[in-house]
C-alpha cells in the first residue's frame, strides 16, 4: 500500500519495486483474489488517492521494470479539482502559527496540534466535519498552494488517467469524494462506492471491479456495498492475503519508498 510517491522519492521508489520483483513475483490485485493455487507467495501493489505524482512518478518505474499496480482515485474529487479534505486542512493548519491554531482549535473543540486535529477530524460525522473545514479555510484566507504542494497534493486528471496503459495499471474506487465511511449514513455510502463505480466506468470506459476504503474505516453498510458494487476491496489491516480471506476485506502491508528494512520485516515475518 502505497501513498503518494513525490519525485524526490523516485530513485528509492525504483530500487524497493525492483528488490520486492525479485523477491516475490509481481501480480494484478485481481489475480492476487482470484484464489489460484500459486507455487511461491505473490505480491500485488497498490497506489491509494490517484494523486498526479502516482502518474508522474510511479507509473514510468512500473512500465520499466515491467510491473503491473492498481491506482484508486476518487472522480466526485478530480471533476472539482480538489484535494482530498484532510491534504487540505493539514496544509492549511500549517501555515498558521500556534496562537492562532490554538484558536481554531478551540472555537471547534479540536487538539491544538496539527497532526492530532486532522486524526480528530477523521471521528467527525460528515456534517461536523464540513463545519470544521469552513472554520480552518476561513482562519486561513490567504491559503495558495505552492508549486512544491500542487506535486505533493494535486489528484491525476480524467486525461491522465486514461493515457495509462490498463496492462500496467488497473483503476480502482476510492469513493466520489474520500469520506471517512463510518461517518456515512447507509444511504450515503453506498452512494459514494455506487456513483464511484459508474463515474469511473463512464469516464475511463474500463472496468472497475476493485474498492479501497478510504482511512481503511468500513463498517456493516460500507462492506455490504462493497460486496455489492465490487469484486473485491481492500483495507489497511496489516497482513498476507491468505486462501480462506474475506475478498471485501483484503489486508495490506503499508509501504514508502524510503522504509525498505521495514517492509522488509512486514512481509518475511508478518
Amino acid at each position: 500500500m502505497y501513498h503518494g510517491t513525490p519525485r524526490a522519492d523516485a530513485a528509492a521508489l525504483e530500487r524497493q519495486l525492483r528488490l520486492v520483483s525479485m523477491a516475490f513475483p509481481v501480480v494484478s490485485l485481481d489475480e492476487m483474489t482470484q484464489g489460484k493455487k500459486a507455487s511461491r507467495p505473490r505480491v500485488a501493489l497498490t497506489f491509494d488517492d490517484g494523486l498526479r505524482n502516482n502518474v508522474e512518478v510511479a507509473y514510468p518505474i512500473l512500465k520499466k521494470l515491467g510491473l503491473t499496480a492498481t491506482f484508486f482515485v476518487c472522480p466526485g474529487l478530480i471533476d472539482r479539482g480538489q484535494w482530498l479534505w484532510n491534504h487540505e486542512a493539514r496544509q492549511r493548519l500549517l501555515t498558521l502559527r500556534s496562537a492562532a491554531l490554538g484558536e481554531v482549535a478551540e472555537s471547534v473543540g479540536a487538539p491544538a496540534e496539527v497532526e492530532a486535529f486532522v486524526e480528530w477530524m477523521k471521528t467527525l460525522d460528515i456534517a461536523r466535519r464540513r463545519e470544521v473545514e469552513a472554520k480552518i479555510r476561513d482562519a486561513t484566507p490567504g491559503f495558495e498552494p505552492t508549486d512544491g504542494q500542487r506535486h505533493e497534493f494535486d489528484l491525476a486528471g480524467w486525461t491522465e488517467l486514461k493515457s495509462l496503459d490498463p496492462d500496467v495499471v488497473t483503476i480502482g474506487s476510492h469513493t466520489m469524494t474520500h469520506p471517512i465511511l463510518t461517518s456515512l449514513t447507509a444511504e450515503e455510502t453506498d452512494a459514494e462506492m455506487r456513483e464511484s463505480r459508474f463515474a469511473l466506468e463512464s469516464r475511463l470506459e474500463r472496468e472497475v471491479s476493485l474498492f479501497c476504503y478510504p482511512n481503511g474505516n468500513l463498517n456493516d453498510g460500507a462492506l455490504a456495498s462493497a460486496r455489492r458494487y465490487y469484486r473485491s476491496a481492500v483495507t489497511v489491516e496489516p497482513g498476507t492475503v491468505q486462501k480462506e480471506a474475506d475478498p471485501h476485506q483484503l489486508p495490506r502491508f503499508a509501504a514508502h519508498p524510503r522504509g525498505m528494512k521495514r517492509l522488509a520485516r512486514r512481509m518475511v515475518f508478518g
